[in-house]
């Protein structure tokens, strides 16, 4: 049976875990990055491989093979760096097939469509685990000119668009398949006009809706498989599941008709207008990884143990996560995060409404090191795009490159609208320098003679936390060399004492900020200083 613990009691239960999390002794920051210290894994690099761009937003990515499969709402694709309209543009219908080694689009062009005037939206994309089906599921009418109200599917790897057809009378928002079934949860009343309370199921042999038939009373929007396969976790709005607490998480069996499942842990609810709702879910071998929006209520990332649903950890960072993509023991999010501050390693609120977009954490941190995950060094970024948008949308992986997909038009400040992607070290190099530095400044110490002092500010690098700071006397010589370790929030002022010159020669300085991998940017040169001479 469910818990009866009331939802009251798992919100107090977890807050008091999340006030746990965050009084921490003074673990040491988290310094993961591409080139991380013993003990933390690494991350796939931050700069974005060369990918074809869409002409709007991409609400979903998955992985199938070597093929990644977007879908969102967006009329075509153009290649990187080119700017809407451009004349290499492919018309796509709102999904769309890349190489998932080159970011190169293929031939796959179906169209999903709604009727004149209405909207279309592709929520998710998810392939059967034989990887010979490929689901679709959001707010649409058609496919191909034929009736696929809000659910299809196609063959793969073909791609032709199958049979398989059925009318839910609402949106349909996410998917997960096992080898004999197929879960979606949306904000359906109906299906073929047989109530589903926001949850159904359907053979994936004979595409048969089921006797499955668990019960939502709000919005489902994100589901997922149990590690063993015998529940289906389900995240949303909802206050309750079969009628039971607790909001916004729960799970129910994958036995013929959806029983309760035992579930201790639900997200915030305080009215509805102030919630915590589950966007995404995850999971490894054991553990389920949540990531959360809310309302002026929690909206970063938990981990949950399937089985009863205890809270394993959870996180502070503050700014709602919409999607979470695991790759070789890294927790990739995107959200508007704005304040990290309850974390090892996490950032302050920033300053001038900033934001924080793309984020890693370790899936499983050392409990000995911490109570909850520390930000591992990865801060590639995007920014909202349109309208105030959210920026990140969808995440997936192929084992060697981490997809983003949703709404923003730059990355790392460069023009890339709707999808990009980030490899790991094992299929790209990390190339991209230090962040741009300011030139020194010099003076003349007093009481000094043949002495000037060199100060200047630190840089800093999206994915690698140690750089070495080389300080350039009259561009050609290299007088000082120091490691120092920085974050985008955190620069601290360095100096050197440059000792030994000629009295009254005149000198100026330049700095050189260099990464592990060699990437470098140097600065401008200071102003030409004379070094005194002797009374």
């Amino acid at each position: 049976m469910r818990s009866a613990t009331t939802a009251a009691t798992l919100a107090a239960a977890l807050t008091a875990t999340f006030t746990s999390a965050l009084t921490l002794t003074a673990a040491p920051p988290a310094s993961a990055d591409t080139a991380p210290p013993p003990g933390e894994p690494p991350t796939v690099t931050a700069d974005p491989l060369p990918t074809w761009q869409t002409n709007g937003t991409v609400w979903t990515v998955t992985t199938v093979g070597g093929t990644v499969y977007a879908g969102g709402s967006f009329s075509a694709i153009r290649p990187p760096g080119a700017a809407p309209g451009d004349p290499r543009e492919l018309p796509r219908g709102n999904v769309a097939a890349f190489d998932a080694a080159t970011g190169e689009p293929l031939a796959w062009n179906p169209s999903v469509e709604s009727n004149p005037g209405k909207e279309v939206v592709v929520n998710d994309l998810e392939a059967s685990p034989d990887g010979r089906s490929l689901y679709v599921a959001g707010i649409f009418t058609k496919i191909n000119g034929l009736s696929r109200p809000r659910i299809g599917a196609f063959s793969l790897p073909d791609g032709a668009l199958t049979g398989f057809r059925h009318d839910p009378d609402a949106a349909v928002e996410d998917l997960a398949v096992s080898g004999t079934t197929l879960y979606a949860g949306g904000s359906f009343a109906a299906v073929d006009g047989v109530p589903r309370e926001r949850l159904a199921a359907f053979d994936t042999a004979t595409g048969a809706l089921t006797a499955w038939a668990p019960t939502a009373d709000r919005r489902v929007m994100s589901v997922v498989l149990s590690p063993d396969g015998s529940q289906v976790v389900i995240g949303g709005k909802f206050n309750r599941l079969n009628g039971s607490p607790p909001h916004g998480l729960g799970a129910v069996r994958t036995d013929a008709t959806g029983t309760s499942a035992p579930w201790e842990t639900g997200l915030e609810y305080v009215s509805d207008s102030r919630q915590s709702w589950a966007t995404a879910l995850v999971k490894d071998d054991d553990t389920v990884y949540v990531s959360a929006a809310g309302t002026g209520t929690f909206d970063g990332r938990l981990a949950v143990d399937p089985n009863g649903g205890h809270l394993r950890w959870i996180d502070g960072c503050k700014g709602g996560t919409e999607a979470v993509t695991l790759l070789d023991g890294v927790l990739y999010s995107g959200s508007h995060a704005h304040d990290c501050s309850t974390q090892p390693g996490g950032f302050p609120q920033l300053a001038n409404d900033g934001h924080q977009r793309l984020l890693a954490e370790p899936a499983r941190p050392d409990p000995a090191r911490y109570d909850t995950p520390p930000i591992l060094h990865w801060f590639p970024d995007t920014d909202s795009g349109p309208d105030g948008g959210q920026g990140p949308r969808s995440m997936d992986n192929d084992g060697r490159h981490v997809w983003v997909g949703g709404d923003f038009t730059t990355v790392n400040k460069q023009p890339q609208q709707g999808i990009t992607r980030f490899g790991s070290l094992a299929v790209t190099d990390d190339v991209g320098p230090p962040e741009k530095i300011g030139a020194p400044t010099v003076t003349k110490p007093d009481g000094t003679t043949g002495t000037l002092t060199v100060t200047w500010t630190q840089t800093w690098d999206r994915d690698n936390a140690t750089l070495t700071y080389q300080v350039v006397r009259d561009d050609d010589t290299v007088v000082h060399s120091v490691d120092s370790s920085s974050r985008f929030w955190e620069l601290k002022t360095l100096t050197y004492t440059d000792t030994g010159l000629t009295p009254g020669s005149t000198h100026t300085y330049t700095v050189r900020a260099i990464d592990h991998f060699g990437n470098t940017i140097q600065s401008r040169a200071s102003d030409p200083v004379q070094a005194r001479s002797a009374e």
